[in-house]
Order: structure tokens, then sequence, then C-alpha cells
């Protein structure tokens, strides 16, 4: 008897390694930066913010990550969300990928509230029109239908959570990863 492999995992790492060089000391200006990079006198350290990890999740799977300050969690998330890469390993991500990662992030302040969700929805593979479809029900959900046409850089930190969270989650998206961009969203 034979078994039937099951779906293929949602997301799946396999001894993935992230490191960051971290300066020795702080650089001032971009002059400074220059020069000792040309001279080859840029000293840093390296920290390891994953090492070897190894994870495997199905899809219809709902996975939370705990750790102290410092642990990995949205370096992971950064990878999952196809931000940044591994120095080693390998990371596969099956679906459309919605992530909410830092307050605001992906978020043009200069653009309007309307201009922000467009953008949101084509950068995770929708037309302009279907987001233009959209965006009276994003704008509701979020509560935000008199800012609309506002820029975000006049949003509170309130209301730029609250429309990502709405853009993210109405776009149906296959993974949703939400890092601490709720934390400081109000009750509702």
């Amino acid at each position: 008897m034979t078994e039937t492999p099951g779906p293929a995992p949602a997301i799946e790492l396999q001894d993935v390694t992230v490191r960051y060089a971290v300066p020795r000391e702080a650089i001032d200006t971009l002059k400074v930066y220059a020069l000792r990079r040309l001279r080859g006198r840029l000293e840093h350290d390296e920290l390891v913010a994953l090492r070897n990890v190894d994870l495997r999740i199905q899809p219809g799977e709902s996975v939370g990550v705990i750790g102290a300050n410092g642990a990995g969690k949205s370096t992971l998330f950064r990878l999952l969300a196809r931000v940044r890469r591994p120095n080693e390993g390998h990371v596969v991500v099956r679906g459309r990928v919605a992530a909410l990662l830092e307050l605001g992030a992906g978020f043009h302040g200069e653009l309007t509230g309307r201009e922000n969700v467009i953008l949101m929805g084509t950068l995770l593979g929708f037309s302009r029109t279907e987001m233009l479809r959209r965006t009276a029900d994003i704008a509701a959900f979020a509560e935000l239908e008199p800012f609309l046409d506002v820029p975000v850089r006049n949003y509170s930190s309130g209301m730029a959570a609250r429309l990502g969270f709405a853009v993210a989650t109405d776009v149906e998206p296959d993974i949703l990863l939400v890092d601490e961009a709720l934390a400081v969203g109000d009750e509702r």
C-alpha cells in the first residue's frame, strides 16, 4: 500500500541562515562612509539572526512565532515576505503573500490612502481596476472613508495600521504575515 503525498507545504525553509553586518562604530556622513569603504577601513561585526532553520507549514495551518527581542522573528518574516534573501539555505513560499511587517511599511507618505491601497494591491498582483473596485470596502472596513483622499503622512499610527490590515486581508492572501504592526493599533 502506497501513501499518496499530501499537498506541498505553503512555506518551506531548509537550513536557512541569515547574517547581518553590524558596524563597529557610528559613521555620521556619507562622505566618511565612502572614504572608509574605498580605503578598506570599514570595520564590522557579524550578527547571525537565524542559524540553520528548517520549517514546514502546510496550507491552512496557523502558526505563531514567539521569542525575545533580537531572536530573529522579524528576519524570518522578511524572508517569508520575499523582502530579504537568506545568506545560506533555501526558502520556498507558495501562494500570494500579504505582509504587515512594520507599521505603515509599503505606504508612501506623499500618496493618499486611496493611492496607497491601489499601489499595495498592484504589488500583490491585482489590477488597478480590481483595486479600484475593492477600495470602498477596504476604506469602510478600516473606518477611513473621510480620510481616503488625505496623504498617509497625515494619518495617525492607528489609521495607518488599520488601512494596512484592511488591504492585506481584503486581497485574500494565501499567506498573511502579521509582525508587530498591530501592536500599536487602537481597539477597533
